[in-house]
């Protein structure tokens, strides 16, 4: 991996888990006293859960690692996503490259149905 956010994940060879039979553990961010540990915004995530019906409780480290967990599956389906978009030799992120990824990576089947049917019916019904 690349980049500063490279700082903070541990590799763990040959796990049954995870991409390529490798798992990538989170450990607390070797950056500046005061830094935020998450970028989404904690009550935002907060009020998500809480949308929930089922929900009666959340407590405050179960928001964060929720919030920690979407973080990962953004950066991961964006940087797979990217991935596509650099076989098309293109650098900017098309919708076209969401979905690729999403058909691509077994993880992503959960969002076939979702990806494709809700983007078709969204143009069909602009027209």
């Amino acid at each position: 991996m690349e980049g500063e956010d490279a700082d903070w994940l541990v590799e763990i060879p040959h796990s049954p888990v995870g991409r390529e039979g490798k798992l990538f553990m989170p450990q607390a961010p070797t950056s500046a006293p005061g830094a935020r540990l998450s970028r989404l915004p904690l009550a935002r995530v907060k009020a998500l859960v809480k949308a929930d019906p089922d929900v009666t409780l959340a407590g405050q480290e179960a928001i964060f690692i929720l919030a920690r967990a979407a973080e990962l599956f953004v950066e991961t389906i964006a940087k797979d996503a990217y991935c596509c978009a650099q076989q098309g030799k293109r650098k900017t992120l098309q919708r076209r490259d969401l979905d690729n990824a999403i058909e691509a990576v077994d993880e992503f089947a959960f969002l076939e149905e979702v990806s494709l049917f809700t983007y078709e019916k969204a143009e069909a019904e602009r027209s």
